[in-house]
């Protein structure tokens, strides 16, 4: 297995991997934006624009075999109570096929040394409660969860 950081040429990669996820994960109808039908091209320029955002966001692919077979999309903030920067795991994605292998594990570990090696405070995230799957994967990898409400409002 190997991970690595998005270039322009994971472009369509990416879009094709998100899109399996957002199938796999979407069940709240207008929650996220919508995202899962807007335009290969609208997606584009989202991954475009992200690229060029690197204080902001972290995208990763996880390949195997030569394969790419999974992402993970990572966020920078500041965050006071871990007192410097925080990592947040937006996405981590692996295709159906390569789940139950040990990859998450693996890129999950990635993903914590890249914190580390980067001064990062914290890694946080959060799984939906319709995703007992994402829920039993980290809870076995020892991290601890919070019954918290997620609020979210869009903006044009």
């Amino acid at each position: 297995m190997k991970i690595r950081l998005c270039n322009i040429n994971d472009k369509e990669n990416w879009i094709r991997l998100n899109r399996a996820f957002m199938a796999y994960e979407l069940s709240d109808e207008g929650f996220w934006n919508n995202a899962d039908t807007i335009s290969d091209e609208q997606f584009g320029i989202v991954f475009e624009e992200a690229l060029n955002n690197p204080e902001l966001i972290t995208m990763m692919m996880i390949e195997q075999d030569n394969e790419t077979v999974g992402f993970a999309n990572l966020m920078t903030i500041f965050s006071v109570w871990a007192h410097g920067k925080a990592l947040v795991l937006d996405d981590l994605f692996l295709l159906e096929c390569c789940r139950g292998k040990g990859l998450g594990r693996e890129a999950l570990k990635y993903i914590e040394n890249y914190a580390e090696d980067n001064g990062y405070k914290r890694l946080q995230f959060q799984s939906e409660f319709s995703n007992p799957d994402a829920y039993a994967f980290y809870t076995k990898l020892g991290y601890k969860s919070e019954d918290m409400h997620f609020f979210v409002r869009y903006f044009n």
